[in-house]
C-alpha cells in the first residue's frame, strides 16, 4: 500500500463517524442476518437501504465494511455519496456555519478520493469526484473537477464505456465553462480599481459606461477563447458518444449561441431534430437560431411545433408574461392586469385569452405572417435556458437574475468582466469578480460572480435600482431590426353609436409614403395598405387590403385614407399598416378601444374632417351618414377649416324640444414661438355662432341650441383657422342637457401644418 494512502485511510476512518453521526455499529451476527440478494455488493445494498429512508443504518453498514477491508473501492465510494447527499444542501460558495455539514463534506471528500486511488480505471468513480468537486464552495476544488472529469474520460476509453465517457466529457466541458464564464470578456483594471456601487457611487448612473471605461479597459481580442474553445470542443464529444442525452446537447447549443455561431447551431439542432423528431429542445434550439439570422418564417414554424411537442407545464413556463411584466401594480393602473402579482391570481383561460391580445398588441407588423417581438422574446427565454441553466440545483436560465435581465432588455451591447466584487470587500481566495452589462439605452447592470461557480448575482447595491427599472422598464425590444423600420401612421378614429352593443367607427389616416417607398431601386414602388380589426378575442372582424404603387420620387405626400366599419361588444383594436415588401420598411397604427355604453345621455366621438355639408336631398339629418365630411386624422394645411361632426343621444325632451348648450374650447398646445391665435366657430351656413372668450393661447365659445324629441341629434360646425398659426391644439366640446344640467364631453387633438 502506498504511503500516502495509508495515511489518508487512517483520516477517512477517524472521519468517517464521529460520535454525533455515527448509528450504532452492526455486529457480525446482523450483517450476516441483512436480506442481502446474493448477487448484490455490500455498496448496492447500502444504496438500497439509502433509499428506503434509513441513511444511518446505510452508513453503519459501509463503515463495518471499510474497517474490515480498508481497499474496498466501492464502499469507499458509496460512504462518500451518502455523506455528500447528507451535506448537499449546505453548501455555500460564501461561508458555512454547520460544523456537522462540513464534517460530513470532508469525509465525502476523502471517502471519494480513496475510491479512485483504490480504482483508477473506474469512470464512474472519478465522476463522482469530479460532480463533487464542481458543486464545492472551494474554488481550488472547482478547478480540480476539470482533471478528475478528463481522468474519468480516459479511464471510460480504456475500459470502452460509452455512456461513461460522454457523460465525463461534458463534465470536463462544464469545468471549462465555469472558467469562461470568470475569464471571458475581461476588463483590464486601473491600478486597484473595481466598481464601487451603493453609498460608494460618486458616478452619474446615465454615464454608467464611461464610469466602468475610467476603471478598467476591455481586453481586446476577448479574453476567455481557449477555454470556450475547450468547452465547445468537449461537449461536441459527449454529444458525439451519447447523442439522446438533452442535457448534452443543451450545453452544445450553450456554447454556440454563446459566440452568436447561429449557423452552426442550427446545423447541430436540424441534425438532432431529423435523428429524435420528438425531441422539442432541438426545436427551440433551431427557433433560435433562425430568430438570430432573421429567418422568421423558420423560426414560427420551429417554435411552434416545440410547443406542440412539449408538455403543458414546460410550454406554460415557457411563454409566461410575467417574465416582462412589471413585478408591482402601479398606482396608474388600477384595474389593468399589467403586473406580474395581477396576472398570476387570473385563471389559465384568461391568461391565455390576453396573451394571444398582448401578442397581438406588441406584433410590429401585421402584415408580415411573423411576429418579430413574440420570436424576441422566445429567442431570448431558450437563449438564457440554454445558457445559465444550473443542473445541479435545478435552477432554469430564464430564472435566474441574469437571465431575468436578458429576457426583459435582450442581449447587453456592452459586456466586461472586472475583478474584484461590488458586495465583497474582503479579498478572497477565489476573487470575486463584477459581470457589467451595458444597453445603448443607459441600462446598466452589475453582476457579482464567483470563479468557477455558476451562478451570477446582481449586485446587493444595485437590487434597488433594478427593482425600479423593471418598475419603469418592464421590457424593451430595442434589439429587434424590425423596429428600426417602422414609421408611424397618424390614426384618428371616431365611434357612433348603432345598436346595443355595437358602435360604427371612422377611421382616418394618413400613410407616409415618403419614407415607405424612398431610396428604392424600382421606378414604381408597390406600398401595401392594410386595415385590421380585431375583436377581444383576437379574432379578425375586419379586413381590408390594398397593393398602391408609387414613384420613389422623394416629394411622394402622405397618403390620407379613410374606412367606416361596424365594430362588435367588448374590446376592439384597430390596425392600419404599410409595407414595402422589398426593403422591408413599414408603417402602423395601433388603437385599443374599449368598451363604452350606448345606452342613456351621451355623445359620439367627435369626427374632424373638411366642411360639413347636408348631403343633397336631407333636409335634417337623423345620423351622421347625412352629412358630407371628408374625415381627417388631424392634419390640417395652414389656412383651412377644420370640420366638427358629432351626434348627442337620448336628451330629455320638454314641450316636445330638447334643449342643449354647445361649449367649444380650443386651446394651443405648442407655447413656443409665435403666441396667440384667432378663430371663428361658423354653422352650417357659413355664419359666426356664440359668444366668444378669446385669451392669447385659448379659445372658447359656448351657445344654446334646440332641436326635435328624437333619440338622436346630429351636430356639425366649422372651426375657422385661417388666421391661426401652425402647431398643435388641444379641443373640447362639451354638450348639457338643459333640462335637467347634465353634461358630457369628448377631447381630441388636432394639428395645423
Amino acid at each position: 500500500m502506498s504511503r500516502t494512502l495509508v495515511p489518508a485511510m487512517r483520516l477517512a476512518l477517524v472521519l468517517l463517524l464521529p460520535a454525533s453521526l455515527a448509528a450504532p455499529m452492526l455486529t457480525a451476527s446482523e450483517l450476516t442476518a441483512q436480506p442481502i440478494a446474493p448477487r448484490l455488493s455490500v455498496a448496492q445494498v447500502a444504496d438500497s437501504i439509502a433509499a428506503n429512508g434509513d441513511t444511518a443504518r446505510a452508513v453503519a453498514l459501509l463503515d463495518s465494511v471499510v474497517r474490515r477491508d480498508k481497499r474496498n473501492a466501492a464502499a469507499w465510494h458509496q460512504l462518500g455519496l451518502l455523506f455528500w447527499n447528507q451535506a448537499r444542501s449546505a453548501r455555500d460558495p460564501n461561508f458555512m456555519k454547520d460544523q456537522k455539514k462540513i464534517r460530513l463534506l470532508i469525509a465525502a471528500d476523502t471517502s471519494l478520493r480513496l475510491a479512485t486511488r483504490l480504482a483508477p480505471d473506474s469512470a464512474r468513480y472519478w465522476l463522482s469526484l469530479s460532480r463533487f468537486n464542481i458543486q464545492s464552495g472551494v474554488s481550488t476544488m472547482r478547478f480540480a473537477s476539470s482533471g478528475q472529469a478528463r481522468d474519468g474520460m480516459t479511464a471510460a476509453e480504456r475500459s470502452g464505456e460509452r455512456l461513461l465517457m460522454a457523460e465525463a466529457a461534458d463534465m470536463a466541458g462544464m469545468a471549462a465553462w465555469r472558467s469562461y464564464d470568470a475569464l471571458a470578456n475581461r476588463g483590464l483594471p486601473s491600478g486597484m480599481s473595481k466598481v464601487q456601487l451603493g453609498s460608494n457611487n460618486n458616478w452619474n448612473r446615465n454615464n454608467a459606461r464611461d464610469y466602468v471605461n475610467s476603471i478598467a479597459s476591455k481586453i481586446e481580442p476577448p479574453t476567455g477563447d481557449n477555454d470556450h474553445a475547450s468547452a465547445l470542443q468537449l461537449f461536441a464529444r459527449a454529444v458525439g458518444a451519447d447523442s439522446s442525452n438533452l442535457r448534452y446537447s443543451r450545453h452544445l447549443y450553450m456554447a454556440y449561441a454563446e459566440r452568436k455561431k447561429w449557423q452552426d447551431l442550427a446545423t447541430v439542432a436540424a441534425l438532432r431534430a431529423g435523428q429524435f423528431p420528438l425531441d422539442y429542445q432541438a426545436q427551440l434550439a433551431l427557433g433560435l437560431a433562425y430568430h438570430r439570422v432573421a429567418n422568421e418564417k423558420g423560426a414560427t414554424r420551429a417554435f411552434d411545433s416545440a410547443f406542440v411537442l412539449m408538455d403543458e407545464t414546460e410550454a406554460n413556463r415557457l411563454k409566461n408574461l410575467v417574465r416582462i411584466m412589471r413585478p408591482r401594480a402601479r398606482k396608474d393602473a388600477a384595474g389593468q392586469i399589467s403586473d406580474s402579482a395581477s396576472w398570476s391570481k387570473l385563471p389559465t383561460s384568461q391568461r391565455e385569452g390576453l396573451e394571444a391580445m398582448f401578442w397581438m398588441m406588441s406584433d410590429p407588423l401585421a402584415l408580415t405572417q411573423e411576429n418579430e417581438f413574440r420570436l424576441e422574446f422566445l429567442a431570448r427565454v431558450v437563449f438564457a435556458d440554454f445558457r445559465w441553466t444550473i443542473d445541479e440545483i435545478e435552477l432554469r436560465g430564464a430564472d435566474t437574475d441574469r437571465g431575468d435581465v436578458y429576457v426583459r432588455y435582450g442581449p447587453p451591447d456592452f459586456e466586461m468582466t472586472i475583478p474584484g466584487s461590488t458586495t465583497d470587500s474582503r479579498t478572497r481566495l477565489d476573487g470575486g469578480v463584477t459581470l457589467v452589462w451595458d444597453y445603448h439605452s443607459k441600462l446598466t447592470f452589475f453582476f457579482d460572480l464567483q470563479p468557477g461557480f455558476a451562478t451570477g448575482r446582481v449586485s446587493m447595491f444595485d437590487r434597488n435600482y433594478v427593482e425600479g427599472l423593471r418598475d419603469a422598464v418592464p421590457v424593451s425590444f430595442a434589439n429587434v431590426p424590425a423596429t428600426r423600420l417602422l414609421d408611424t401612421i397618424p390614426i384618428r378614429i371616431a365611434r357612433f353609436r348603432s345598436g346595443a352593443d355595437s358602435s360604427d367607427a371612422v377611421i382616418a389616416a394618413r400613410v407616409p409614403i415618403d419614407s415607405l417607398v424612398r431610396s428604392n431601386a424600382l421606378d414604381r414602388v408597390p406600398v401595401d395598405i392594410d386595415l385590421r380589426i380585431f375583436d377581444q378575442y383576437v379574432k379578425v372582424r375586419g379586413l381590408e387590403s390594398d397593393q398602391l404603387t408609387f414613384s420613389r420620387d422623394s416629394s411622394n405626400a402622405p397618403l390620407d385614407r379613410v374606412w367606416s366599419r361596424r365594430l362588435g361588444p367588448g374590446i376592439n383594436v384597430v390596425r392600419v399598416e404599410a409595407l414595402q415588401a422589398d426593403s422591408k420598411r413599414g408603417a402602423r397604427a395601433m388603437t385599443r378601444l374599449d368598451p363604452t355604453t350606448n345606452v342613456g345621455f351621451g355623445m359620439s366621438d367627435v369626427l374632424l374632417g373638411s366642411k360639413p355639408e347636408l348631403r343633397s336631398g336631407i333636409a335634417l339629418p337623423s345620423r351622421w351618414r347625412d352629412i358630407a365630411i371628408t374625415p381627417n386624422a388631424g392634419s390640417f394645411a395652414r389656412n383651412s377649416s377644420v370640420g366638427l361632426l358629432w351626434e348627442m343621444y337620448d336628451l330629455i325632451p320638454r314641450d316636445g324640444m330638447t334643449k342643449y348648450r354647445v361649449a367649444i374650447t380650443v386651446e394651443r398646445a405648442d407655447r413656443d414661438g409665435v403666441t396667440g391665435f384667432a378663430m371663428r366657430v361658423l354653422d352650417n351656413l357659413g355664419q359666426a355662432v356664440g359668444r366668444a372668450q378669446q385669451s392669447r393661447d385659448r379659445f372658447t365659445i359656448s351657445f344654446d341650441r334646440q332641436g326635435g324629441a328624437l333619440p338622436v341629434l346630429v351636430e356639425y360646425l366649422s372651426l375657422d383657422m385661417t388666421q391661426a398659426p401652425s402647431g398643435g391644439y388641444r379641443l373640447q366640446v362639451e354638450v348639457t342637457d338643459l333640462s335637467n344640467q347634465k353634461k358630457t364631453a369628448r377631447n381630441t387633438e388636432f394639428r395645423i401644418r
